[in-house]
């Protein structure tokens, strides 16, 4: 039956996100619950040994005081151990996450009903949606993520092929413990590592597609409600016939989209106060790395141009859905209800306006609303501790 219809559930209108959030074991599907209880820790320890080697590199570099190696690490293996803290996270949210789901699921459903005008307007959100909420982000973290194996595989291929002593490169370049700094590029530990670094490297992309893709997706979903509801007062305006009615349907959508982000609010508030934090730091860090590390590394400048986007679309997305929430008190304004002689339409219409001109607002730890601003902020934050860095 789903086949019949043109608006879709959300596992067939976005199914790269799907499938990164199934994957990633964060789905919020009751019936897995079980399933990625256990899976998690799992996964976790697939990746403790290389996390581990890591930190012993570390601890290695800070004894000789290479603060340059240390930063290179912290770099990397940050954001992608906070990928793991993003499956526990949403685990603990799963019933707030669901929910948003199925409020997702059932707007596409009535979609299916509604007038043709109506629907242009879906399409159009959903088209967005599908476009840079969806395939430009996996775009966006699969080229900032696996430049890493791509740029070792063909630096590999090419000094094999070209080269009478060729020399290996790592994904990311890491020290044996308790061995010799050469001992890395002998057979078969180097081969496995390799193959291990591959697969963190496909986690590393899964985690963040999922995750990250799923709030900008929600986001857009309630800037489209907002959009569907204002046209909707609109025509009511326009109607002789059950004006009452038509108004009252507008209200329940209202309040049903102020629910709506409030569950967004409660899912990723967390989140979004760490990622808050960890971008700050990661932007200088990485910029460290490229002025003060050995020389210019492509791989870097690609991974700090991926930093920068990543906390800019949670601050773009927070931004359009304050903008688009102020908007609809100058929409319900402009709808034409000086032409309504009843007077219970005009006073519901007068509460409308009050309630639109509070914003939704996406916060940080329920302290720190995103939006653009706070996007320069962090840019600045960042530059600034770059230079204390360097000095």
């Amino acid at each position: 039956m789903d086949e019949e219809l043109e608006f879709k559930p959300f596992h067939d209108s976005y199914k790269l996100i799907t499938f990164a959030l199934s994957i990633g074991m964060i789905y919020p599907n009751p019936k897995t619950e079980k399933w990625r209880l256990a899976s998690i820790p799992l996964l976790v320890a697939t990746i403790a040994p290389l996390a581990i080697f890591v930190f012993i590199d570390m601890y290695r570099c800070w004894m000789i005081k290479d603060i340059v190696n240390i930063i290179r690490h912290s770099t990397v293996m940050g954001p992608f151990l906070g990928g793991f803290f993003k499956m526990i996270l949403m685990y603990h949210k799963r019933i707030q996450a669901k929910q948003i789901l199925d409020e997702i699921n059932r707007d596409h459903l009535m979609f299916n009903d509604f007038a043709e005008k109506y629907k242009n307007i879906a399409r159009s959100w959903i088209r967005n949606s599908q476009i840079y909420s969806e395939r430009g982000w996996v775009i966006t973290v699969t080229g900032c993520v696996m430049t890493f194996p791509v740029m070792a595989i063909v630096l590999n291929v090419y000094n094999f092929a070209f080269k009478s002593e060729p020399e290996k490169y790592m994904i990311h370049d890491l020290e044996k413990p308790f061995s010799e700094s050469e001992a890395r590029f002998e057979s078969p530990y180097f081969e496995c590592m390799f193959m291990y670094m591959f697969y963190a490297s496909i986690l590393y992309v899964v985690n963040f597609i999922g995750y990250d893709g799923f709030f900008g997706l929600s986001i857009n979903h309630a800037c489209m409600k907002m959009d569907l509801y204002c046209t909707a007062l609109e025509d009511a305006m326009r109607n002789d016939d059950e004006v009452c009615g038509r108004v009252v349907a507008v209200i329940k959508e209202q309040c049903r989209m102020f629910r709506y982000v409030d569950l967004i609010q409660d899912t990723f508030n967390i989140w979004l106060g760490i990622i808050f934090i960890a971008t700050m730091i990661q932007i200088c860090t990485c910029l460290y790395h490229i002025t003060e590390g050995y020389g210019f590394d492509l791989r870097y400048m690609i991974f700090v141009t991926g930093a920068v986007i990543h906390i800019y679309l949670p601050c773009r997305y927070a931004a359009k859905l304050k903008a688009l929430s102020l908007d609809t008190a100058c929409r319900f304004y402009s709808c034409g209800w000086e032409r309504v002689e009843d007077q219970r339409v005009r006073k519901m219409v007068s509460f409308m306006i009050a309630r639109a001109q509070v914003p939704n607002e996406i916060t940080a730890f329920n302290m720190m609303a995103f939006d653009m601003e706070l996007f320069l902020s962090i840019l600045q934050s960042s530059y600034s501790m770059f230079t204390l860095l360097r000095s």
